[in-house]
This record gives structure tokens, C-alpha cells and sequence, in this order.
């Protein structure tokens, strides 16, 4: 990233595990300074810190402090007093028996920008509950969502913690957002989101059926295949709009084919074009006609991506724990 948008913009890092760590690591990208509280080695902060990963606290500064000292708690204090934005995943209720929640603190400080990140919110009959990002994959309904995609059996987790990487994002566009609200109003304000509504929303466009009482037939076309290749490769292929259509066609040499209208035999014409081929024969032929699609590779296969080397996403850093380590770098570039 060329420039520092958030340069001058200091943040107090009350983070851990994803979610919380995830928006703070975009923050510091763009610039922020942010000051990562970590508990005390002798109180769990080491193991704290390293689920956090590596990848998730780059570029962030860091100070050991014990919350449950009184001395601790005026060094926290303070470190807030001098703060822009102010970010915590405490369970609700934590910060403000701390006299660190934003009632505690906005009084002397109103231009301070506080976000909370929690499983169920700050507030209503269900934010005592404690969540991880696997609450809200299953209760938000993203797990029935895959089981039905894929037709299998039983619900299935997925390989990472999506609901924790979408809250993340959600808190930081909201810190965004008061940011510039902050210049137009000189106040700051308290930002409320939760694991349950940020995976809801992901899953606008099976939910909004669902809230119509559509069958599941109605999101069918959300679905998107994977298909085997002849050499036991996987292509996956979104069929899309009729024009694309022509082009997946004519690429996989059945130009003029008719569109089915169903898109279950739409899929199922193009699996018996995709299976006659290889994959390194298909894909040249995708690329060819400008068809999108998406070869199926290995995490190290897909990290090892001379696209993601290109465009400069892979970097290496010193970690005071891990040594020299290569790590995801920025996705945001201006």
C-alpha cells in the first residue's frame, strides 16, 4: 500500500482469538497505530496471542497489561485517554466493570470512536451468551446453507471461521465510517456488531427467499458446482447470465448450444464437457474465450499463486515469537 490513509489515527487493541484481531491487522494496514493489549505471559497471554496468529497482529505494537490489577486497569486508563478509536471482543459487560466501557469513558472523552465485537450483542435477552464464530455458522443457518448446497447428509463445519472474518470486516467499515462521521460531527459513537448478524448478512441472498417463505428451489442458482476434469482436476464454474453462457460453450467446444432453462441441467450439461477434457486443456480454452472460472489447488498450491506473488501479497516479517515467518500481506491498495 502506497499510502497511509489512518496515518495519525491511534488504536487501543483489546482483541483476541479472530474476529477482533482481524479488524485491528486492517486498521494498522491502512496506516493506524495500534497498540495490541496483550495479557501478561503468566496469565495465558502468550497462547492468547498466538491464536490470534501471526498473520492477524502484523504491523500493530504491543503492551502486556493485567486486567484483573488494579494497576493494570489506570495503565489501560490512560492508554484510552490518548486513543481515536477503541476496540474490545470481551464478553458484554466486561469493559464496563473495568470502568472501560464506552458509557464509562465517552463522558470525558467524546470524540473517542468504540467499537464492541460480540457473539449476540451488547444488549437483549440473548447477549449473555458467549460465542465463537461456529455459534453463528450454525445458528444463522450458513451450515444447513453448505449441507443443502452440497446435498450431503449431515451439516458440515467449513475450514475456516467465516463468521469471525466478516464480523471483522463489519466492525472495521463501521470504524470507518465514524471516522468520517467524527470530521463532519466531532463526536464519536459506540459500534455494535456481533457474529450473528454479520453472518447473517453474508447470507442475504438465501435469506431474503427464506424470509418469503420460498422453497429451496428459489436460490438454486446460488449454487455453484464443482466440476471433475478428466485428468481428476476441479473446475469450478459459475454459468451466470445467457452471454456467458455462449462463451463457456463455444470455450468448451459446444458453441451455439442452447441455455438450458433449469439450472440443474444447465450444471449437468456443462460436467459432461468439463469431464472430456484436462484441466490444463480446459483452462486454456476458459482463458481463451474470457470465461470465469476457478481451478481447485491446495492451500499450498493456491499461496505458492504467481497472482498473489504479483501483486505483492505475500510478505516477510520479523515475529518476536516465531522468528522470520512469511505472512498474507494487505488486500487493501490505494
Amino acid at each position: 500500500m502506497a499510502r497511509k490513509i489512518l496515518e495519525g489515527v491511534r488504536v487501543v487493541d483489546f482483541t483476541r482469538v479472530v474476529a477482533g484481531p482481524y479488524c485491528t491487522r486492517m486498521l494498522a494496514d491502512m496506516g493506524a497505530t495500534v497498540v495490541k493489549v496483550d495479557a501478561p505471559f503468566a496469565s495465558g497471554g502468550k497462547p492468547v496471542r498466538a491464536n490470534g496468529s501471526v498473520q492477524n497482529n502484523l504491523g500493530k505494537r504491543s503492551i502486556a497489561i493485567d486486567l484483573k490489577h488494579p494497576d493494570g486497569v489506570e495503565v489501560a486508563r490512560r492508554l484510552v485517554a490518548s486513543a481515536d478509536v477503541v476496540v474490545e471482543n470481551f464478553a458484554p459487560g466486561v469493559m464496563g466493570r473495568l470502568g472501560l466501557g464506552y458509557a464509562e469513558v465517552s463522558a470525558s472523552h467524546p470524540r473517542l470512536v468504540y467499537a464492541s465485537i460480540s457473539g449476540f450483542g451488547q444488549s437483549g435477552s440473548f447477549s449473555h451468551r458467549r460465542a465463537y464464530g461456529a455459534t453463528a455458522h450454525a445458528e444463522a443457518g450458513w451450515l444447513w446453507v453448505q449441507q443443502q448446497a452440497q446435498r450431503a447428509p449431515e451439516p458440515f463445519a467449513p475450514g475456516i471461521t467465516v463468521a469471525d472474518l466478516v464480523t471483522g470486516s463489519t466492525a472495521f467499515a463501521g470504524i470507518l465510517a465514524a471516522l468520517y462521521d467524527r470530521e463532519r460531527t466531532g463526536r464519536g459513537q459506540w459500534i455494535d456488531t456481533t457474529l450473528m448478524d454479520a453472518q447473517l448478512h453474508t447470507l442475504s441472498e438465501v435469506a431474503g427467499p427464506a424470509l418469503n417463505g420460498a422453497p429451496i428451489e428459489a436460490w438454486q442458482p446460488f449454487r455453484h458446482p464443482v466440476h471433475r476434469t478428466r485428468d481428476g482436476r476441479h473446475l469450478t464454474i459459475n454459468i451466470g447470465e445467457p452471454h456467458n453462457w455462449a462463451r463457456l460453450a463455444a470455450a468448451l467446444g459446444h458453441e451455439g448450444t442452447p441455455m438450458p432453462s433449469a439450472p440443474a441441467e444447465a450444471n449437468a450439461l456443462v460436467a459432461t464437457w468439463v469431464v472430456a477434457l484436462d484441466a490444463s486443456d480446459a483452462t486454456r480454452r476458459l482463458d481463451a474465450a474470457g470465461a470465469p472460472y476457478g481451478l481447485t489447488m491446495t492451500m499450498h498450491e493456491a499461496a505458492a499463486h504467481p497472482y498473489f506473488a504479483e501483486r505483492g501479497m505475500i510478505a516477510e516479517v520479523d515475529d518476536p515469537l516465531d522468528g522470520r515467518v512469511r505472512a498474507v500481506d494487505s488486500s487493501l491498495f490505494f
